[in-house]
C-alpha cells in the first residue's frame, strides 16, 4: 500500500488595505461653531478692559498735584531787642532750611519766588528771595541756608510789641508762594504750591520753638 505525504499548511492570514478601517465604521461629526453672538460678548468684554485699564493708568501717570513745600529748621543769630514803651525794637537774621517734594510723574520748575516772615497780624518784618530751580519726578530737594533779616522798622505799628518784648516772645510766621510748570507726558500745568509756617522766637532762649508748617 502506498503511503502519501500529506503536508499540513498554516492557515493564511489575510491582511486587508492599509487605508481600510480596522476599528469599526466610520462615524461622521459635524463641526461646531461658536454662535456669533458669543463672539461679539468676548469682543466687547475685551474693549472695555482695555479701556479699563487706559483710565486707571491715565489716573495714576497723568495725575498732577501740587509739589509739598516746608519749612524744615529755623536758626536764629545776632538777636538783638530792647528800647523802652514808646520806642521798642528788635532785629535778628533767620536761616531757614526748606524742602520741596516733587510727588509727579514729571519734573518740576519753578520760578524765583519770595519768603517773608510776619510778626503776628501786624506786618511784614522780613522778606528774601528763593532761586528758581528743578526738581525731578518723585524727588525731594532741600534749600538750605535761606537767610532772612527781620527787624521792627518795617512796622507801621509797633503796639502789643513793647508787651511781648517784657513776655520774652514773638510769634512770627514764614510765608512763601512756589510758582512752576509740571511737564507730564507732553502735557504741561501750571501749578502754585504755598508754605504758611507759624513760630514762636525765644528771645531769652534765642531759638525758634513750636515749628508748625501747614
Amino acid at each position: 500500500m502506498v503511503k502519501e505525504d500529506r503536508i499540513t499548511l498554516a492557515p493564511t492570514t489575510i491582511y486587508g488595505r492599509s487605508d481600510e478601517e480596522q476599528s469599526g465604521p466610520r462615524i461622521w461629526r459635524r463641526k461646531t461653531e461658536e454662535p456669533p453672538g458669543k463672539c461679539l460678548v468676548y469682543t466687547l468684554t475685551i474693549i472695555v478692559i482695555i479701556f479699563a485699564l487706559c483710565l486707571i493708568l491715565s489716573s495714576i501717570f497723568l495725575r498732577i498735584s501740587k509739589p509739598e513745600i516746608e519749612t524744615r529748621s529755623i536758626s536764629t543769630r545776632d538777636l538783638r531787642f530792647g528800647g523802652n514803651s514808646t520806642n521798642p525794637y528788635f532785629n535778628a537774621t533767620l536761616v531757614s532750611d526748606i524742602s520741596i517734594r516733587n510727588s509727579n510723574f514729571g519734573a518740576f520748575e519753578f520760578e524765583d519766588s519770595s519768603l517773608r516772615v510776619v510778626y503776628a497780624d501786624h506786618g511784614v518784618v522780613g522778606e528774601t528771595k528763593i532761586e528758581g530751580r528743578r526738581v525731578e519726578a518723585h524727588k525731594t530737594v532741600r534749600i538750605t541756608d535761606v537767610v532772612v533779616e527781620i527787624g521792627s522798622f518795617r512796622l507801621l505799628n509797633t503796639k502789643d510789641l513793647d508787651s511781648d518784648l517784657r513776655l520774652g516772645f514773638l510769634e512770627l510766621r514764614s510765608v512763601a508762594e512756589v510758582r512752576g510748570r509740571i511737564k507730564v507726558l507732553g502735557r504741561r500745568r501750571w501749578k502754585v504750591s504755598v508754605m504758611s509756617c507759624t513760630m514762636r522766637l525765644n528771645l531769652t532762649g534765642r531759638f525758634i520753638q513750636n515749628l508748625l508748617c501747614e
